[in-house]
Parts: C-alpha cells; sequence; structure tokens
C-alpha cells in the first residue's frame, strides 16, 4: 500500500464496513474527493493554520486578529459559496483563538522551537506506512535533562472527538521516539494535538493513563485486514 496519512485511519475507523473498502482502493488510486486536501496543513485550512502556527512559534496574537482582517478584506459579491464557506470556516477557528494562552499548551519552561526539526515523514506501524505530520516540535530543560515537546493543530469540517484526536498524538509519539529519541526525552505530556474547530487539546499522557484509549493498532490491524496485509 502507498503511504496512509493519520488523517486517513481516523477517516477509516468512521466509514460503515461497506464504505471502508471503497475507501481504501480509492485511497490507492488517489481519487478520494479533497477540499484542496481538508486537513491539518492542506491548502483548504492554509490561512487560519499559518495564524495559529505563527503566533504560537511568536507568542504573539496579532498574527490572528491580522490574519482576520484579511479574510474580511477579501470578502466580495463575487465569490462562489465553496469560497465563502472556506472563508467562513477559516475565520470561525480564527475567533476561537483570538484570546488563546498559546504558552498555556507548553511547559513553564523556556522552550525552543526546533526550527529544522524534521516535522513529516514515515514510520512504520505493524506492518503499515503511516505518514506523519507535526507543526511544531520544541525543546526544554528540567533537572538538566532535555526534553522534546510537539504540537499539531488538527483542522477538519466536522471536528475531531477526543478519541481521534488521540490517534494523532499516538502518531507523534512514536515519529518522535523513532527520529529524536537518542537525543531527547520525549514528554508525552507535551505531545499535544488541538482541535481547532472545538478547541479540544488531547495528550499522548492521556492515552497512557487509558483517558483516552489507544486505537491507533487496531485501525491498522482492521485495514490490514481489508488489504489481505501481513
Amino acid at each position: 500500500m502507498k503511504d496512509i496519512r493519520v488523517k486517513d485511519l481516523v477517516t477509516f475507523k468512521r466509514l460503515t464496513e461497506r464504505r471502508k473498502s471503497t475507501f481504501l482502493i480509492n485511497l490507492q488510486k488517489e481519487k478520494i474527493v479533497k477540499e484542496n486536501d481538508e486537513s491539518s496543513g492542506g491548502d483548504y485550512w492554509v490561512r487560519s493554520i499559518s495564524a495559529l502556527n505563527n503566533a504560537f512559534r511568536e507568542n504573539d496574537n496579532r498574527f490572528i486578529s491580522d490574519k482576520i482582517t484579511d479574510i474580511i478584506n477579501d470578502y466580495s459579491p463575487k465569490l462562489n459559496k465553496g469560497t465563502r464557506d472556506k472563508y467562513d470556516r477559516n475565520l470561525q477557528i480564527l475567533y476561537n483563538y483570538e484570546d488563546f494562552d498559546f504558552r498555556s499548551i507548553t511547559p513553564t519552561e523556556e522552550i525552543k522551537i526546533l526550527s529544522k526539526a524534521r516535522k513529516s515523514g514515515v514510520i512504520e506501524i505493524a506492518a503499515l506506512s503511516l505518514k506523519v505530520e507535526i507543526h511544531h516540535i520544541y525543546t526544554f530543560t528540567v533537572d538538566d535533562k532535555e526534553y522534546l515537546g510537539a504540537l499539531l493543530f488538527a483542522a477538519q469540517k466536522d471536528g475531531y472527538q477526543q478519541s481521534e484526536l488521540g490517534v494523532f498524538a499516538e502518531a507523534i509519539f512514536n515519529f518522535l521516539t523513532a527520529n529524536y529519541s537518542s537525543k531527547y526525552i520525549i514528554h508525552p505530556s507535551f505531545i499535544k494535538v488541538v482541535g481547532v474547530m472545538t478547541r479540544v487539546i488531547v495528550d499522548y499522557q492521556m492515552v497512557l493513563d487509558d483517558l483516552l484509549p489507544s486505537i491507533i493498532l487496531p485501525i491498522i490491524e482492521n485495514i490490514k485486514t481489508f488489504n489481505n496485509i501481513r
């Protein structure tokens, strides 16, 4: 199979058994209809997600208010319904975070964002190649030990449930462990995933504490049954 995104795992889990097979076939043929890749980083959400990323990086919410102004200024009577809907959804996200304290989701220690960190890549979990994306990776020090934290802003039209956001957190933790654990301690409490439509925030520690179900492997095993992967 081709590499599967974490978002696709979540979509697959939501489907009926009848639709799952069709979804996987179309996914491999790259014929799934998307809203310009309506995911955590695609063009559909780029205006709101880029503003959130800048606000987090610089710890300055003016990036959000400025983006709101930009989008409102781009409205015109000639816009088609699809474009208006896209603008409205991006504005909804931005309004949700105008007054958000982005340092409330990081450790109290000073953080250093790794601007050149590898923020996407493919890892293998249970014989499935999974493409993982992260928006920010940062380090912080506690008692002379260097820790690694990460953040993803997850956008989806109807929003994600807590358990679904947990799938992203699991994947990110696995990715960071594979690529950074030789140098840093991966801190599960600061592997954060923000569901931007609902402002729901989860972390990988919640999965470890059984506050969220660990479902990434069951989803992958279910996918493998449809593709006869051993």
